[in-house]
């Protein structure tokens, strides 16, 4: 998960070049799904909808008042970790975390691997496109079903360097909001990542890890998980500074998951980047990674 910003980044600020020539990628025998390639007022008029830049009051500190003291601080109660310091703690991860049980989407549990269906009868048709001709060199594209007006914008199609596995990572639109991000398998066309509020985004539908998510803070996050695998900071041409909070868990199958927090301190309105509240988690993300059959 660690290039997704960057990729997000990259097609906010509308770098489209190498983008896929048509007739590489299709959706195969589905009149309804649409293939918009090299059309950067397509791509604007996506990036530009008010609905996905609704920010949630709890998150925000529109007057700067908020100090990083009490469940906003910058450092845990018991002092072991502070979260304006970058440091990788070398763990693997907490078993006692039962992270593949507990994650939920808008209040109900789902699990991955997860069907594009799964998510609701609107992404239904978003199985039938053939994810496995992406490559990096073909994004960002803009598949739309032209029925429902729901989009997938893919920005990137990378290997993931833990599993060795082939991924889509897909931005979904609908009703003028930005619904969620999914990171899709590429050889099985089913839902193996989720992430929310990447970015500039503001999401829709709401992720939870073990009840922590967007609004909780955390020191919040810390008193459930405990110890994290690494904390990463960033800065984004002085726009904004991003904190990355990342833990990993390995179930009883042996099937392992990583899951990031972020927090922002400033996020975009549609017109201004809005200053947020110390510590906040400002996004979620979760991974299921498992090797690739040969």
């Amino acid at each position: 998960m660690k290039n997704i910003s960057k990729y997000a980044k990259k097609v906010f600020t509308l770098s489209l070049a190498a983008m896929l020539t048509l007739g590489v990628f299709s959706a195969g025998t589905n009149a309804e799904m649409k293939i918009t390639t090299k059309n950067e007022n397509e791509i604007k008029a996506v990036m530009l909808q008010k609905g996905i830049y609704t920010l949630p009051n709890q998150i925000l500190d529109r007057y700067g008042k908020q100090s990083a003291t009490g469940r906003y601080a910058n450092a845990t109660p018991d002092g072991k970790v502070q979260w304006n310091v970058e440091k990788d703690y070398k763990l693997i991860g907490n078993g006692q975390l039962k992270i593949s049980q507990n994650i939920t989407l808008d209040g109900k549990k789902i699990a991955l691997p997860m069907t594009l269906s799964s998510l609701g009868q609107k992404y239904a048709e978003f199985a039938n496109v053939d994810y496995s001709k992406l490559d990096s060199s073909m994004t960002p594209i803009i598949i739309e079903n032209t029925k429902n007006k729901v989009k997938m914008m893919i920005i990137a199609a990378e290997k993931l360097k833990t599993d060795g596995k082939k991924v889509a990572i897909g931005e979904l639109f609908a009703d003028g909001k930005h619904k969620l991000g999914v990171i899709i398998n590429q050889s099985k066309n089913n839902i193996v990542g989720i992430q929310t509020n990447n970015f500039v985004f503001s999401s829709e539908r709401d992720l939870k890890i073990n009840g922590i998510g967007v609004g909780n803070t955390f020191n919040e996050m810390y008193a459930k998980f405990g110890m994290p695998v690494d904390v990463e900071k960033d800065n984004f041409e002085d726009t904004y500074n991003e904190t990355k909070v990342s833990y990993g868990y390995m179930d009883e199958n042996n099937q392992s998951y990583a899951v990031r927090f972020t927090h922002v301190d400033k996020k975009f309105d549609g017109k201004n980047f809005i200053k947020t509240k110390p510590n906040v988690i400002t996004a979620v993300a979760i991974l299921k990674m498992e090797a690739e059959e040969n």
